[in-house]
């Protein structure tokens, strides 16, 4: 799977959290099967496009979020990464309220 960052952010993203080179590989093996499983059940008009072309425009802040949440579970941070999830939810949820 191509990531929208490059070998040198991920290893930054790695560093930060403390990741070993096993873990950064098992982070990014945990994302791509999350995003996987997430194009597995895509919505009906979404089912003629590749898994590929669904997640080509993921966005670096997206990658960084999973990233966050994945590598804290790696390390050992389950509360940790709950926390990140549940605040990026709430943050969401504020900036579609605020648009509509």
């Amino acid at each position: 799977m191509k990531f929208p960052v490059d070998d040198d952010t991920l290893a930054a993203w790695s560093s930060l959290l403390g990741l070993t080179e096993e873990q950064r590989v098992s982070t990014l093996t945990e994302i791509e099967k999350t995003l996987r499983v997430g194009y597995d059940h895509r919505p009906a008009e979404l089912g003629y496009f590749s898994f590929e072309e669904l997640i080509a425009d993921m966005g670096v802040d997206e990658l960084a979020l999973l990233f966050l949440v994945t590598g804290l579970r790696q390390t050992g941070h389950p509360e940790a990464a709950e926390a990140v999830e549940i605040r990026a939810a709430v943050a969401q949820l504020q900036a579609r309220h605020a648009a509509g």
